[in-house]
């Protein structure tokens, strides 16, 4: 039957274009490259197909060509900006093109952009600080929140016994100095924070809401579900700890464990993040939330949900009402 049948030419083009489209996609929203920093200096003058050679060259970009289609795309090849950029690991295409349309270039060599992605632990941020030359920045972990209550009255209301900044570091693109302390990169953290959570923090007293909990919950967000699901599934954690159901997060145990996770781990371990074993939330955030996280803790959605489970290859999340549904589903969806 299909013996004889040919593609037509405009068929085989579309048949490229879309091979092409998903190609670029893909370019677009991976790292870029992981391991040191890089500099480019981009000069006045200086065109599309210069700019997009250099970061090539340099290594922070994999494909000058898709550089090239996403300026035209985005309109941008005739207004990027001069000066001298650094790049940090874990950049998406997307990130690095924004930050030179941006004109977010570090002048000279004594400041350094830093980008911190929503979800990133505090012992992570210590890491990347580290990895970018930064002196001491280990002890950013040990910073009591406690101590500096003073400038950031909100602060005070942190309860935990381990008195930690996890959870307000906020997610965002920073430019440090080089010979910043650690205490000068954790304040402009904290202003950050204070600044982008202000509607939030309002909104949770005026609800009456401990925002320390919210916190916290969007802290698990952040590691469990892709963003679109952050709504449904914080109705799902909400309702359980109101019904006397224990959280059961994987993302808990493995960020007291600091690996992935066994199940026997759910009973074996004796520790307050195992929300497995233990009712109620983990004492401290689990990592540093972003917005979104932070507004589907405040504004759950609601459901008959009980259960959902995530698939993180291709970030499928599967609700269901019922253990039963929920066994199906692990069967289903994780065996593949």
């Amino acid at each position: 039957m299909f013996r004889n049948f040919r593609f037509t030419k405009p068929q085989v083009g579309l048949i490229l274009l879309a091979l092409f489209s998903f190609y670029l996609a893909w370019q677009i929203t991976r790292p870029q490259f992981i391991l040191g920093q890089k500099e480019v200096a981009v000069a006045k003058g200086d065109n599309f197909f210069t700019i997009a050679g250099k970061l090539e060259s340099a290594g922070v970009i994999k494909s000058r060509l898709a550089f090239m289609v996403s300026t035209i795309y985005r309109g941008s090849f005739a207004t990027l900006k001069a000066g001298q950029y650094v790049f940090e690991p874990g950049l998406n295409l997307h990130q690095i093109l924004s930050r030179i349309e941006k004109g977010e270039a570090v002048f000279g060599s004594d400041e350094v952009v830093v980008t911190v992605p929503e979800g990133l632990t505090l012992a992570a941020l210590a890491g990347r600080l580290n990895g970018l030359g930064f002196k001491s920045v280990d002890s950013v972990v040990k910073i009591k929140a406690g101590s500096l209550a003073d400038k950031f009255s909100w602060l005070g209301s942190v309860r935990s016994k381990h008195n930690t900044l996890e959870g307000f570091l906020f997610p965002d693109t920073y430019r440090f100095s080089k010979d910043a302390t650690v205490d000068e990169i954790a304040i402009k953290m904290l202003n950050r924070f204070e600044s982008k959570t202000a509607d939030i923090r309002a909104a949770a007293a005026a609800a009456g809401r401990d925002f320390y909990e919210v916190l916290i919950m969007a802290s698990i967000l952040e590691k469990e579900v892709p963003p679109k699901d952050m709504p449904l599934a914080a109705g799902v954690l909400w309702q359980r700890l109101a019904i006397g159901m224990a959280l059961q997060a994987d993302a808990t145990l493995v960020y007291d464990l600091g690996r992935v996770i066994k199940r026997s781990d759910t009973t074996e371990l004796d520790s307050p993040y195992n929300t497995y074993k233990y009712q109620g939330l983990p004492p401290t955030p689990i990592s540093n939330p972003g917005l979104a996280a932070l507004s589907a803790a405040l504004y759950p959605q609601k459901s008959n949900y009980l259960y959902y489970l995530s698939r993180y290859s291709d970030k499928v999340t599967v609700f269901s009402e019922t253990l039963e549904e929920h066994n199906l589903a692990k069967a289903r969806y994780l065996s593949n």
